[in-house]
């Protein structure tokens, strides 16, 4: 209902097809429209954040198959992971390491429940989760891919690629930013991003795959 009277009932009923055969196909439970004040948040980020509401599965899906074979074996950081999807469908396209960070108590506990459905089915994938916010988010060497479906407003997208910056100083490597509804893409254009990848399909679903070389 949300998104057909924000969005246009053709792309509420396509979102529904999606959200049945993504979550039939990875056997997880992540569809929910949730206003975050309702839930334990960590941290003063409050209001920079905006609702939940998970990626859809034909954006992230079109993510996962144009991005470059290699980084599937190094992990991904999910940053605002919610309840998981991108980290379970991560495991299917090849990630055997997934990292998620969120400020709300109850997406990690429902994260930690559809992970666990994911290792079941691919036994090799490790994960981590971390309730906290982006003012503890540490970016290891080990990272080359992260996800955001935007998590929040411009401020704290931009301490976010400041940190992201750190860990390339730090470590230099080739690194991919999967980058759903991407309002505030300017910020990574100014930081010396360029575009992989671009998919759009109706008004509202767009994603991108944005790349630097250190």
């Amino acid at each position: 209902m949300y998104i057909a009277t924000n969005w246009g009932l053709q792309i509420a009923l396509f979102t529904l097809r999606q959200e049945w055969r993504g979550e039939k196909k990875y056997r997880i439970n992540t569809t929910s429209f949730s206003d975050l004040s309702r839930f334990k948040i960590t941290g003063n980020q409050l209001t920079h954040a905006t609702e939940y509401m998970p990626v859809n599965y034909f954006t992230i899906e079109h993510l996962f198959t144009h991005l470059p074979k290699q980084a599937t074996q190094r992990s991904l950081l999910d940053i605002g992971c919610g309840k998981g999807r991108a980290m379970c469908v991560a495991a299917s396209y090849g990630f055997q390491k997934v990292i998620g960070i969120d400020f709300a108590k109850e997406m990690i506990d429902a994260a930690e429940k559809n992970l666990v459905v994911t290792k079941n089915i691919h036994p090799s994938l490790q994960y981590q989760l971390t309730w906290a916010d982006i003012s503890s988010l540490e970016i290891g060497k080990d990272v080359q891919t992260i996800f955001l479906f935007n998590p929040f407003d411009e401020i704290l997208l931009k301490a976010v690629v400041q940190k992201i910056e750190a860990s390339l100083k730090a470590y230099p490597r080739e690194l991919y930013v999967l980058y759903a509804s991407p309002r505030h893409e300017d910020v990574f254009f100014a930081a010396g991003y360029d575009v992989l990848y671009r998919v759009k399909k109706y008004k509202f679903l767009e994603g991108i795959i944005l790349t630097k070389k250190n």
